[in-house]
């Protein structure tokens, strides 16, 4: 929107329309936006419209200091030159002017920066302005505050000029723009403290999950980095499969849930050292219904996927799988994503009752399985992807259990290999594994 500068008597209030009409507009899309630095951006954006100057820059504030995150400069981006300022940041005192501002949460409109009251507590840095054969004079610093009044960032706007379109001498800024600078740094301070406590809600939700799985699983010693590599095995199959994010970031929390009904599981079951009996077998099946029960019933989103993942990821495509032999697409997705990413990460780590499997093994086993075990697309859509599954893998290695915990003379690979119903075996593996 141009914001006209004209010298007619009644153009004040046309500015004071032009100045509202883009506050609201920017109200609205400030509102849709859901990344901290496209927020931060369009804010720089609207302010170097509303203000008519050459330069921008937008610091974030913690507790003890304030992190430049991005600057814009007209003057220096005509002549390409990039303004060198990452990983730049600011105590927040009264030595400098942002940092003024952030700790007195009042704006300064300062008329030439070189030529500071004596009085007055911060100086200027005149480092970026020999850098770059750049000329700062006029500055308006204004504090981006809540609802609450706290100072989560600090909105620096340089050198305002007096014609239409960033043209014209440079000039102090008129104070009739901070009223509306305030108010746009206002709505961007709510809107970034809305995400902030979205983010922590969602670490939060995050560690909840984390901590009732250890809770539930406080028998099994299997979990180790078990729980991390699997969710994220699962978000990568699930996003390829089609799913957007935010189904994606349901998945991350829900497909850690998936064997909390293994808290109804005897320890004589759960770390038996070799195979099971088929009462054995029986009783461990009951931890997909026993997640279920638990799981079930709940508002959340990602509670509501974890009691569907814990009653139907041991489910097979071929419809061999339990508790209910579903087959084929009659098993949702989130269950046949997860049975493959579970399946892939306990043949590859060590357990109780079995060693690790070589990782050629592994895949061998899952494109065997493919189309009986496995739906084949989400086979297909792993090996498209290996380099991730792997780099996963990398991430977050394996906490193995105490040698002493497995012995040797249980290790299936071995038996598997020198016997002559290997298959079987490796079934029967899974069965424990998974």
């Amino acid at each position: 929107m141009s914001l006209k500068k004209q010298n007619q008597p009644n153009q004040d209030v046309e500015d004071s329309i032009d100045y509202l009409n883009l506050l609201v507009a920017s109200g609205l899309a400030l509102g849709e936006v859901a990344d901290a630095d496209e927020l931060l951006s369009m804010m720089a954006e609207t302010a170097m419209i509303m203000g008519n100057c050459e330069g921008c820059t937008v610091y974030e504030a913690d507790e003890e200091s304030l992190r430049f995150k991005l600057t814009r400069n007209r003057v220096l981006e005509s002549r390409g030159v990039k303004a060198p300022l990452k990983n730049y940041t600011l105590p927040i005192d009264l030595k400098t002017a942002a940092g003024f501002v952030a700790t007195s949460k009042k704006p300064l409109n300062i008329a030439d920066v070189y030529n500071l009251p004596s009085e007055s507590p911060f100086s200027f840095n005149p480092s970026f302005d020999v850098m770059t054969n750049y000329r700062s004079r006029s500055m308006l610093v204004i504090p981006m505050s809540d609802s609450r009044g706290n100072v989560l960032g600090v909105l620096q706007l340089i050198n305002h000029l007096t014609g239409e379109n960033f043209s014209g001498e440079v000039t102090p800024f008129p104070h009739r723009v901070e009223a509306y600078l305030k108010a746009l740094s206002s709505q961007c301070g709510v809107v970034l403290r809305n995400m902030r406590m979205a983010e922590e809600l969602k670490k939060s939700r995050i560690e909840t999950v984390k901590k009732f799985v250890k809770a539930s699983e406080y028998h099994d010693t299997d979990t180790g980095g078990h729980i991390e590599r699997m969710s994220r095995y699962s978000v990568l199959l699930y996003r390829q499969l089609g799913f957007d994010d935010s189904s994606s970031e349901v998945m991350r929390l829900a497909s850690m849930l998936h064997d909390v009904g293994k808290i109804s599981t005897p320890d004589a079951v759960l770390k038996k050292p070799g195979r099971l009996t088929p009462e054995e077998f029986e009783i461990m099946k009951l931890h997909t219904v026993k997640g279920y029960e638990v799981l079930r019933g709940a508002d959340s989103p990602f509670l509501q996927m974890g009691a569907t993942i814990a009653y139907t990821h041991h489910e097979k495509w071929d419809g061999s799988g339990y508790p209910r032999g579903l087959k084929g697409s009659e098993i949702p997705a989130e269950g046949r994503v997860v049975a493959l990413a579970d399946v892939f990460d306990a043949l590859c780590s060590r357990r109780v009752y079995k060693e690790s499997w070589p990782i050629d093994k592994v895949f061998d086993e899952l494109k065997n399985c493919s189309g009986s075990h496995f739906d084949p697309e989400i086979v297909d859509i792993f090996f498209e992807n290996l380099d991730e599954v792997l780099e996963i893998k990398a991430q977050f290695p394996a906490n193995d259990p105490p040698a002493s915990a497995a012995p040797a003379n249980v290790s299936k690979i071995d038996s598997a290999e020198n016997s002559s119903s290997a298959a079987a075996d490796a079934q029967s593996e899974i069965k424990k594994a998974s």
